[in-house]
């Protein structure tokens, strides 16, 4: 076999490889309604009474009666304050999936309050 023929096919078979891997690789669609967007109407008393997990006050331990692993915990209460759940995603603090898992069980109380950052 001639070595062009030989780097042809090795190039063909390359690009095959990664063709089939990012076909493998399909993620899902963020799914956002209006209930994801409509944060800034809540109070403490309405999330506790819809038994939603206030992101900026729960503690580790709330979280993890979620299901969540103790790092996953971590980077959600080490990224506060949240403006909205979507803050989730758009900041990466947790992957998409396990957001979709888990938004029907938190929230962001008084979103419309302002915030200060430590400088």
């Amino acid at each position: 076999m001639k070595l062009s023929t030989m780097i042809a096919l090795g190039a063909a078979a390359g690009l095959a490889l990664v063709v089939a891997s990012r076909l493998g690789r399909r993620n899902q669609p963020l799914e956002i309604t209006t209930e994801d967007l409509s944060y800034q109407e809540h109070s403490p008393q309405e999330l506790a009474s819809e038994n939603l997990l206030d992101l900026n006050t729960a503690s580790q331990a709330d979280f993890q009666l979620l299901g969540l692993d103790c790092e996953t915990c971590d980077r959600i209460v080490e990224n506060r304050p949240y403006r909205s759940k979507l803050d989730l995603i758009s900041r990466m603090v947790i992957p998409q999936q396990l957001y979709n898992a888990i938004r029907h069980q938190v929230g962001v109380a008084r979103a419309t309050e302002s915030i200060k950052f430590a400088g």
